[in-house]
């Protein structure tokens, strides 16, 4: 899916990855996620995730950039960083225009249905 906010991804840079990597180090040197705790592997991924997208002007600076595991990645990249990134979409679609062209319907349509009686409103009878 292309983005209309028309700039490439800006990932970190090594240097922004090393010290991120530091802090989450910290205290007891056993390196965790910055978001739930759990201790980082190899095996189970580590991930340098950008706090606002990249996508919505966030710069990979090391203020920007938090450790987190592969599950607290996914979980702030499908419920927030998408959503946001979506609507910034919508929204520029539809202040320039961009949307799909609707289109007129040739037929004259359907004739107006007669009013129907419900049980809410009873049958008005004409009494002589």
């Amino acid at each position: 899916m292309s983005s209309l906010r028309g700039k490439e991804r800006q990932e970190f840079s090594q240097k922004v990855r090393k010290a991120a990597f530091a802090r989450c180090c910290k205290p007891d040197g056993i390196p965790r996620c910055e978001t739930c705790g759990a201790m980082l592997s190899k095996r189970a991924g580590t991930i340098y995730e950008h706090v606002q997208p990249d996508g919505l002007g966030g710069e990979p600076t090391l203020e920007n950039c938090k450790v987190h595991c592969k599950n607290c990645a996914d979980v702030k990249t499908f419920t927030e960083d998408n959503p946001r990134m979506q609507k910034a979409d919508r929204v520029l679609k539809k202040e320039y225009g961009l949307g799909p062209k609707k289109k007129s319907i040739q037929s004259r349509g359907f004739d107006k249905a007669p009013k129907q009686h419900t049980a809410s409103r009873p049958l008005q009878i004409d009494r002589v």
